[in-house]
């Protein structure tokens, strides 16, 4: 994984990177070989992401100046991704427990993009201070803000597309600029959707809710009565969803047996569910949730705990039934460094 910490406009945390990536020896030459579809669905996303999110499109044309490859080749691949070819697993749950709500994550992708992940700590003049994972640049699909709140996405497949932001897109938007869940669902409802996913949210207040997405549509789970949680795989839950999407298998990935995993466990009352009992269930000493079969080609890239009342991170890099879990201190290095700073007194 990479691990880099920026800071500044968003202009200059893209150009450092971009500038940190090509002096490591990154070929991104591949972002030219684009078909005529793909670049003519993502000049239409970049019409409207430079209008709807332009901080993003600065740092994406930042990362393409560091890199030395054209901001529009560079846009197009990057705003087209999570689509047909781009399959992502996952399994995602929050719950509260004992006064302390988490939000985790295992992501699960093909092994081959295991050493190009990313962890990275993000603190820019304008907006939030947070941290986050990803497969991608710029994009995040798990991670928390300042203000303790965290968010984590599961791929679909979409049937549709709509010129919009993309899941990756959502997920590093929100975090930069939404408090809490009802500013996070506030803000996905106002947004052109590109592409199909479910994206977790939880904050500091114990508040929680998966967004059910697509291009056409939007729905909000929160959790039943009586219950303090919420789990999200690779399918939908919500009935007025699942009447209009389905993915191409019904088990597709193993989608439902990781979803009723989590939810067995979570739904057993006779155990505290502090911090080692949720990296035991991301570690499958519950059931199926990261054990695929060698033959799949497909794995656990990481496994994200993040324990939201406390803004404490903790991340296998890697497999979490053969990794082990560590606390990464750099969201609170970053809270640290900004408390000392006008803008923060």
């Amino acid at each position: 994984m990479y691990h880099p910490r920026l800071k500044g406009s968003h202009y200059e945390m893209g150009l450092r990177y971009g500038e940190i990536l090509r002096k490591g020896g990154q070929d991104f030459s591949f972002v030219l070989q684009l078909s005529p579809g793909q670049r003519s669905f993502g000049i239409a996303c970049l019409s409207v992401c430079e209008t709807v999110v332009p901080e993003l499109c600065r740092e994406i044309k930042g990362l393409a100046d560091g890199l030395g490859v054209y901001y529009e080749d560079l846009s197009v691949w990057l705003l087209t991704m999570y689509g047909h070819d781009d399959v992502h697993g996952c399994t995602c749950f929050c719950y509260t427990d004992s006064g302390n709500t988490f939000l985790a994550r295992n992501s699960d992708m093909f092994p081959e993009l295991k050493d190009t992940c990313e962890s990275i700590l993000y603190r820019p003049d304008k907006g939030y201070i947070f941290l986050g994972h990803s497969t991608s640049f710029i994009q995040m699909e798990d991670g928390i803000n300042e203000h303790g709140l965290a968010a984590g996405i599961n791929f679909l497949m979409s049937k549709t597309y709509k010129p919009g932001l993309n899941t990756g897109m959502i997920v590093r938007h929100v975090l930069e600029s939404c408090r809490n869940v009802k500013e996070a669902v506030d803000r996905i409802g106002a947004l052109p959707i590109a592409t199909t996913q479910n994206i977790i949210l939880a904050d500091r207040d114990g508040d929680m809710a998966v967004v059910e997405s697509s291009p056409q549509k939007i729905a909000v789970r929160r959790p039943q009565r009586g219950d303090a949680w919420l789990v999200s795989a690779n399918h939908f839950v919500s009935e007025t969803m699942q009447a209009e999407h389905a993915n191409p298998e019904e088990n597709w990935y193993r989608s439902c047996d990781r979803y009723t995993t989590v939810q067995t466990a979570l739904a057993s009352p006779a155990v505290k569910k502090d911090t080692v009992w949720a990296q035991n269930l991301l570690s499958g000493k519950m059931g199926f949730i990261c054990q695929y079969e060698k033959e799949m080609n497909f794995d656990t890239l990481w496994s994200a705990l993040y324990n939201v009342s406390a803004l404490k991170v903790f991340c296998a890099e890697g497999n979490p039934s053969k990794t082990r879990f560590k606390e990464d201190t750099r969201l609170a290095w970053g809270i640290s460094k900004a408390d000392c700073t006008p803008s923060h007194l």
